[in-house]
């Protein structure tokens, strides 16, 4: 096979058809950036709305337990007053009971 003699014309010709291919093959993957681009915008701004209702149900949570503690306090208080009228009402019994037993105890002598 004769070998053909490469012009730089010839030469010129395909650098120029190589750069267009590359060129074309670029364009492509501009294109598929900019999708993935978009993509990524739509993932950041739904993003921020999950953090934004994060944020809303953490505030709302915070408020509940707030409003649970302070309930508990009542409670607490609630139960100590039970608590409290529960033993003065036995010590009253048992404060009968000794009396009745002193005047026994008196006769007694």
């Amino acid at each position: 096979m004769p070998k053909k003699k490469i012009t730089i014309d010839d030469l010129a010709l395909m650098v120029g058809k190589g750069f267009a291919s590359m060129d074309e093959r670029f364009n492509k993957m501009d294109k598929r950036f900019d999708k993935v681009e978009n993509r990524l915008d739509k993932v950041e701004d739904r993003l921020g709305s999950v953090e934004d209702r994060l944020d809303n149900l953490e505030s709302k949570f915070e408020e509940m337990m707030e409003e649970l503690n302070y309930i508990k306090a009542e409670l607490n208080k609630g139960v100590d007053i039970f608590s409290y009228k529960s033993l003065e009402f036995r010590v009253e019994k048992l404060e009968e009971k000794l009396k009745k037993y002193e005047k026994l105890v008196a006769k007694k002598v």
